[in-house]
């Protein structure tokens, strides 16, 4: 028997591993109907996303747009249209008839109400040189994706000869947002496939080899998105989450599929049969991918807590990816590597055979090894630089998408950048609030309350001006300007002060707009935190101590992953906040990191580091069992899975940098913040930091309570009590002893299963 003895805990995966290869036929026709029936369903899904999403349906600034539109009518602003003559003033009543005449002619179904500087008497719509007007549009449409169609029809169409139109605004921001996401996934797409399948051949040194993770990695996304698809009539799927849940299903499904071929080739190379060889791999790396399966799915289900459509959506999406990509990973990948057998080497070019050996894996082994020769002095090095990548997120400021999450000569961005310069009140770094009074505003007693109102607003520190921009009833929607801008603490204090202030012969107030966004976002995402990662950490404390039996090494877990988070964390404030670094990788600095980064960023760098994390001490685990010395286990478990964890490592990589090259910042941040964090992960944390640790803890990082039925690592076993009883094999390789080899097909009965039926 080799080193890839069964392991103990049963013979579920055993005998999974035996179906697989004995139902090989069903199995593969079931994962063509599974292929089939996904690709089906994701051809309805880019009819039912949405263009929304991003905002909390229950958040104040929701509701004030919501009442803004519904019970005013006029105020607020969906689109931003600016009209600009070089001869013309606003003055001019040749000027007035051009843009009057545009807006009548917009089509029909596409306008609900647009206020002009004429119709409202507002001189604050025209710009300071008296050279442009800008046009606050309210669009008709169902929701933030009618609305965006609107706009999309009356961008089309919305002409005045002789004047310059631009557009910026909320619906012109989401709809360019969009387009440039579904053109860098298309990119992507073309990108990332082909690098993929050149790294997996130069892993595995063989293009049949190589084409296997890359087959359940297709096959994840495929369920990922089909998953989209089946709540995308029940909650908001915006486009954003399809580029990365395909980068989420990609990633995870090559990793995991990794594995197995890894395995399953070690096994074969060992002298065993392909059946005892799919027999073997289906209990020791089935079974980590299993539960690295079910710890991540598990994590991902953590983002249903937060009620943003998009964190719900990519939380779902990557769910059913994690989950059928462990699935398919332990039986269909197993069936189609039984019916290859030794022809899964096949197609392997000379020059990349002569590449072949344990090098890579006995290099990662030498540096475990010189590793605990020192590991105080590796452990505190490598956890004071991990502290210090982490300084800069202490500073982080936090965002709302805005104009920013777009390139610098975006039309939306160009637009609203010109407006901020060319008008006293810009709509989009402005407070909408509206206010209700007790009576009617256009007279009398309320419309002498409101003028208090706004006197008071007008006083608070930040404000800048403040612009009665519709009333209607006893009810009146002002515009507030702000000295700062939206991210930055004196606009968010200027958010919770007029919140705050009280109204005058008024019942309420309800605050919106950009930086109430923000607000809302935030004080949910704290609000929400200790919920989810408390959830987040003690499922995953749970299935690791189940999987190591162990009480130490997951609570040792939980600490590295936390010092990789807070350095990839710190590392993406550096870069796009600070700036540093941000326009090598083609994106301006936003002076903020956008709220919804590090809501996503967290359940996926706790999903990657945990994934690794089992990789590595279930293989550990299984050496410790086998030799029983914590210093030997610890550098053979790393050698022989250092090199399965690089190339994993590799896969992820030229995904998210693949990703990273988007045009939408929020996702380039989201995708350069994974990137660090794994690269991280794997060079520092995996390669030093565990070995160092683990020498330290020594026999401690097995420890179990005495009320355990089975004593020692992880369940490792004694003689006369039960356990699994283990011998030196050829070559000083452990295996099993007889009775429990019997256990396994026969090398005959293998050679005899070989041929597929």
């Amino acid at each position: 028997m080799g080193a890839g003895a069964v392991s103990q805990g049963g013979w579920m995966f055993v005998r999974l591993g035996r179906f697989d290869a004995a139902c090989r036929v069903w199995v593969l026709a079931g994962a063509v109907l599974v292929l089939v029936v996904s690709c089906w369903a994701c051809s309805g899904l880019s009819g039912r996303l949405s263009y929304g999403g991003f905002m909390a349906p229950a958040a104040e600034a929701t509701r004030a747009a919501d009442a803004i539109r519904n019970e005013v009518g006029e105020g607020g602003a969906d689109v931003l249209v600016t009209f600009r003559s070089k001869e013309l003033t606003a003055s001019r009543p040749a000027f007035r008839e051009a843009v009057e005449d545009a807006l009548r002619r917009a089509p029909k179904g596409t306008v609900d109400r647009a206020t002009t500087a004429w119709s409202s008497a507002n001189p604050l719509l025209v710009s300071l040189d008296q050279h442009a007007t800008v046009v606050p549009i309210l669009l008709k449409g169902d929701g933030e994706t009618g609305r965006t169609q609107s706009y999309l029809a009356l961008r089309d169409t919305l002409r005045a000869p002789g004047f310059e139109v631009t557009w910026t605004g909320p619906s012109a921001i989401i709809s360019e947002i969009v387009q440039r996401s579904q053109r860098d996934l298309v990119r992507t797409e073309l990108m990332v496939l082909p690098l993929m399948m050149l790294l997996m051949v130069f892993v595995f040194r063989g293009v049949v080899a190589a084409l296997l993770p890359v087959v359940t990695g297709v096959l994840a996304t495929a369920a990922a998105l089909a998953a989209l698809r089946a709540v995308a009539d029940v909650i908001e799927v915006p486009y954003v989450t399809v580029n990365l849940v395909v980068a989420i299903g990609l990633a995870a499904g090559v990793d995991a599929g990794l594995l197995i071929v890894s395995r399953f080739r070690e096994e074969l190379r060992a002298g065993r049969t392909p059946a005892e060889a799919v027999a073997i791999t289906v209990d020791t790396a089935g079974r980590t991918v299993a539960l690295s399966g079910v710890v991540m799915t598990f994590i991902a289900v953590g983002l249903a807590f937060f009620p943003l459509g998009f964190v719900r959506a990519l939380g779902i999406g990557a769910a059913a990816g994690l989950l059928v990509g462990a699935l398919v990973t332990v039986t269909v990948l197993p069936a189609l590597l039984f019916c290859l057998g030794e022809r899964v080497d096949a197609l392997s070019p000379a020059w990349l055979r002569r590449q072949g050996g344990r090098r890579d894996g006995a290099l990662w082994g030498r540096v475990a090894r010189a590793v605990m020769q020192k590991p105080i002095a590796y452990t505190c090095a490598v956890s004071a630089l991990l502290l210090a990548l982490a300084v800069p997120f202490l500073h982080t400021v936090i965002g709302f998408p805005d104009q920013r999450m777009l390139p610098a000569g975006a039309p939306a961005r160009v637009a609203a950048e010109r407006m901020e310069h060319d008008f006293a009140v810009s709509g989009l770094g402005t407070l909408q609030a509206i206010a209700t009074f007790d009576h009617p505003v256009d007279r009398g007693r309320g419309h002498a309350d409101l003028l208090t109102w706004t006197r008071n607003v007008s006083e608070l520190p930040g404000a800048r001006g403040v612009l009665v921009a519709g009333t209607t009833g006893n009810k009146a929607v002002i515009y507030v300007g702000q000295d700062q801008r939206v991210e930055s603490d004196s606009a968010k204090s200027l958010v919770r002060a007029v919140r705050a202030l009280p109204v005058p012969g008024g019942s309420g107030v309800l605050v919106g707009g950009a930086s109430a966004l923000a607000v809302d976002t935030m004080d949910t995402f704290y609000r929400l935190l200790p919920r989810v990662l408390a959830f987040m950490v003690v499922t995953s404390f749970v299935l690791l101590t189940v999987a190591l039996r162990s009480l130490v090494l997951p609570l040792k877990a939980l600490v590295m992953n936390g010092l990789s988070i807070g350095a990839s964390f710190g590392a993406l404030t550096w870069i796009f906040q600070d700036g540093h670094a941000s326009r090598l990788l083609g994106a301006e600095p936003t002076g903020y990191v956008d709220a919804l980064a590090p809501i996503v960023m967290l359940f996926l760098l706790i999903a990657v580091s945990m994934d690794y994390e089992l990789f590595l001490l279930l293989r550990i685990r299984e050496q410790y069992r086998l030799l029983g010395d914590d210093r030997e286990s610890v550098a053979v478990g790393i050698e022989r899975s250092g090199r399965v964890i690089s190339a994993a490592a590799a896969a992820v990589l030229v995904v998210t940098a693949c990703f990273a090259t988007s045009s939408v910042v929020m996702v380039k941040e989201i995708c350069v913040g994974v990137f660090l964090a794994v690269l991280i992960d794997a060079v520092l944390v995996r390669a030093v930091l565990v070995p160092a640790v683990m020498r330290l803890l020594g026999a401690a990082n097995w420890w179990w309570p005495r009320f355990s039925r089975s004593s020692g690592p992880a369940g490792r076993s004694r003689p006369g009590k039960g356990g699994r009883k283990w011998r030196t094999g050829k070559g000083g390789r452990p295996e099993a002893a007889p009775e429990h080899a019997a256990r396994l097909p026969a090398p005959a009965e293998a050679s005899a299963e070989r041929q597929p039926r």
